[in-house]
């Protein structure tokens, strides 16, 4: 091939590029415009896109045949013939979302607009070993894969939530509740299923739930305060999750409550976390099962023995939210995990023990995502991920 003959290809191959680039980006535009207008007729995905009245028509009709929009209807006709609406069928394209914790792993389909789809649960007996759940949760991610493969579903990935430290390529390391350690729980999912994989920390899961689909949306920056046995917590900062140089971002079980703790060394659990355990553990003695939020039920359903308990409490996480305060100013902070029966109460407690010890008390609510926190936050990262290739598939 003479040097004439390559100019012509590479001219060519610059003209097929650039024209597949064309058509990505206005297929872009119309999802778009679908996905935070819809449903919208031709005549208005015009109006939104600035694209010709060619282009829509061919861009709508490859679409529809694609399965990436539907017809929901027509639009009123004002004297010519009736258009058809369109909406962008995000339910088409779903991530399988699993939480796992130390109760099993639970999983749902999630579309890549946050709505739920259909659930599973596996639950474990207690003290399973590390090696039986990572098989159970790879069994149970198995079963929603054929289980969206029969709905005509196209997975786009596989996201995981789950307690402990977890790097940027899915590693999950130091999970006491788990027995994970240093496990690359990522790589093994994704060579499982050959899906690409997102593993996340469980607090940071919840954050970006409640940020993008809860009690924090249309925040730009959030703290999620996860209550348990210990505690821990998630950060959006500008929109954005912080995760720190070494993903340790969030561990306030890990704050130093006093000058005596100097005088301790600290390998599992953080000082914070440690003297929240071992208050709770102090009722009735079964830390497992009862957790914060138990005491404090118990103190205000009268329980003498449990009063004193829940104020120390109190005043730990009181402790926890001044430090998140002071240094993160966030907007809001939601309590997530296992909260009292009045989440209400809670609020009053700490903002009365806040109020004139630190300069701006943020507004303090309860997660409305419940259970499902995580697996919808896990699922907004991977669906932001993923977003171009939804598109451009």
């Amino acid at each position: 091939m003479d040097t004439k003959e390559v100019a012509m290809v590479d001219k060519a191959t610059a003209r097929t590029a650039t024209a597949r680039v064309v058509t990505d980006i206005n297929r872009t535009a119309v999802l778009d415009a679908l996905a935070h207008a819809g449903p919208l007729s031709r005549n208005a995905l015009r109006e939104h896109t600035g694209l010709s009245p060619v282009t829509i028509k061919r861009l709508c009709t490859a679409l529809l045949d694609e399965g990436l929009i539907v017809q929901v209807g027509t639009e009123k006709s004002q004297g010519g013939r009736p258009s058809h609406l369109y909406r962008f069928a995000s339910e088409r394209r779903v991530i399988i979302t699993a939480e796992v914790t130390v109760d099993g792993p639970r999983a749902m389909l999630v579309g890549v607009d946050g709505s739920a789809g259909d659930r599973e649960s596996r639950p474990v007996q207690p003290d399973t070993g590390a090696d039986v759940m990572l098989a159970t949760t790879l069994e149970l991610i198995g079963t929603l894969l054929t289980r969206a493969q029969t709905l005509n579903r196209t997975v786009l990935g596989i996201a995981l939530s789950v307690p402990g430290v977890v790097d940027r390529e899915g590693r999950v390391s130091n999970s006491v509740e788990l027995g994970w350690q240093q496990l690359a729980v990522g790589p093994v999912v994704e060579h499982r299923f050959g899906l690409p994989c997102l593993v996340e920390n469980d607090a940071n899961a919840i954050a970006i739930g409640e940020w993008a689909h809860g009690a924090g949306a249309g925040t730009d920056s959030l703290v999620s305060v996860v209550l348990g046995v210990g505690i821990g917590a998630g950060l959006v900062s500008d929109g954005r999750l912080v995760r720190g140089t070494r993903s340790g971002a969030g561990k306030i079980g890990h704050l130093l409550t006093g000058l005596d703790s100097f005088d301790k060394l600290f390998v599992q659990q953080g000082d914070l976390e440690s003297h929240i355990g071992d208050t709770a553990a102090r009722y009735r003695g079964d830390r497992r099962v009862l957790g914060v939020a138990r005491v404090l039920d118990a103190a205000d359903a009268g329980h003498a023995s449990a009063r004193g308990l829940a104020d120390k409490l109190l005043n730990y996480l009181a402790l926890s939210v001044a430090a998140l305060s002071t240094v993160l100013d966030p907007e809001v902070i939601v309590f997530s995990g296992q909260l009292p029966q009045d989440p209400a109460g809670l609020v009053r407690a700490l903002e009365q023990r806040l109020t004139g010890r630190i300069p701006f008390i943020p507004r303090l609510v309860a997660g409305r995502l419940g259970a499902d926190a995580a697996m919808l936050g896990v699922g907004e990262l991977l669906a932001r991920r993923t977003k171009g290739a939804v598109y451009l598939s």
